[in-house]
């Protein structure tokens, strides 16, 4: 029986041995573990931060589209009402041709009407010397330059 006991004992200690070796790699993997997880932790708030800033710039993004579109609208109108403003001035340049030969005519036509009350006062005078484009300098007829 004395072998038996010492067999016993022999794994005891046998088993105590792994005992002892596997609660040092149960300590070990613990702490392991704990690091992962502390690791883990750490990875989940770098990714809550990340998709802050992700929220973030989608919605600054979001809003400088807003932006862009707001200013394409004006560009749109500014664009429509300069070309309404191009066309009124080449109108208006038309129209200011239109009056300056209505005007020259019309001066020219008066000028003529002035001649011809002087040929019915002074029939014997000779108008050839004058001109609409003549200008009178110190009492003088002058012509055109």
């Amino acid at each position: 029986m004395g072998q038996a006991i010492t067999a016993l004992d022999c794994e005891v200690v046998e088993l105590r041995g792994k005992v002892t070796h596997l609660g040092a790699e149960t300590s070990s993997l613990h702490k392991q573990n704990l690091h992962l997880a502390g690791e883990l932790e750490s990875i989940k708030e770098a990714a809550a931060t990340r998709e802050k800033k992700l929220e973030e710039v989608v919605s600054e993004l979001s809003e400088a589209r807003g932006q862009w579109e707001e200013a394409a609208s004006s560009i749109a109108s500014l664009t429509a009402e300069k070309n309404a403003v191009e066309a009124s001035q080449q109108k208006l340049e038309v129209e200011k041709a239109d009056l300056m030969g209505v005007g020259a005519e019309a001066l020219a036509d008066g000028f003529e009407l002035a001649l011809e009350q002087i040929k019915c006062i002074l029939p014997d005078l000779d108008l050839s010397q004058f001109s609409i484009y003549h200008e009178v300098v110190d009492g003088k007829l002058v012509p055109p330059s």
